[in-house]
């Protein structure tokens, strides 16, 4: 199987990251002479399962600063929601997308091979990867994530989704949402009923339960597809992790 790919990289350096590197976007944000960016494209051009290379975000800065072979650049919106839309009007719709944040540097193309075959295992119109927190803290013991505690256990979400493009087309106002909670599970549970909610805080909702929740919002299936591999789930987005980033893993 071989899918498209689209990187979004038009988020604004207007948070905490700021206050430490002066570039205009995250995405160009500079780890050991590289844009950010660039390590992500990288991996996903040496994968073997992927297939034409779509990145949303500033074209003149993206053109004059990363190396990497890109198939189309993108001017990037004013919303992460509409660089997504603008990313799919230029790709395939009819066929699933690998859908990737910018921020990501340590994700390999093995890593993204193995993600999208393993994919091939359910049929599905959506495949989001979850990271167990034991797996997460083993090889990145001082990394800040927000997790989840499921029956099957404790996760952390990634930052990338296999989809078909339909699914998101057809759910903007739930989309909005989604990345409004993003980093706030007790929020996002609320999208699911008021039932979840309970069963969240209880520790008792299951991935099977928010699947099947899922499809009778929307009308698609998801799958949460639990790998080992926390690279997908270790974005840069606090002055804490570019440091461990420039300090210790990326030498």
């Amino acid at each position: 199987m071989t899918v498209d790919v689209l990187i979004l990289a038009g988020a604004p350096n207007k948070g905490a990251l700021k206050k430490i590197t002066p570039e205009e976007h995250e995405a160009l944000i500079k780890i050991k002479d590289m844009p950010m960016v660039e390590y992500v494209i990288k991996a996903v051009n040496r994968a073997t399962h992927t297939g034409k290379v779509v990145v949303v975000g500033p074209r003149e800065q993206l053109e004059e600063y990363v190396n990497e072979k890109i198939d189309l650049i993108v001017d990037s919106g004013d919303s992460l929601v509409e660089n997504i839309q603008k990313g799919f009007e230029v790709l395939d719709t009819s066929n699933l997308v690998l859908l990737m944040t910018s921020d990501i540097p340590l994700i390999t193309e093995d890593v993204i091979d193995e993600f999208i075959l393993s994919c091939n295992n359910e049929e599905a119109d959506i495949y989001y990867p979850i990271i167990p927190k034991e797996k997460n803290k083993a090889k990145y013991p001082n990394v800040k994530r927000t997790y989840v505690h499921l029956v099957e256990g404790t996760f952390t979400g990634g930052n990338m989704v296999l989809i078909k493009p339909t699914v998101l087309q057809n759910s903007i106002d739930l989309l909005r949402k989604a990345v409004l909670w993003r980093k706030k599970p007790w929020k996002l549970s609320q999208i699911l009923g008021m039932k979840f909610i309970f069963k969240f805080l209880m520790g008792n909702l299951s991935i099977e339960e928010i699947q099947e929740r899922v499809k009778e919002i929307t009308g698609y299936k998801g799958v949460g597809m639990i790998t080992e591999h926390p690279e997908i789930g270790f974005d840069v987005d606090k002055p804490s992790d570019l440091k461990l980033m420039r300090d210790k893993y990326i030498l």
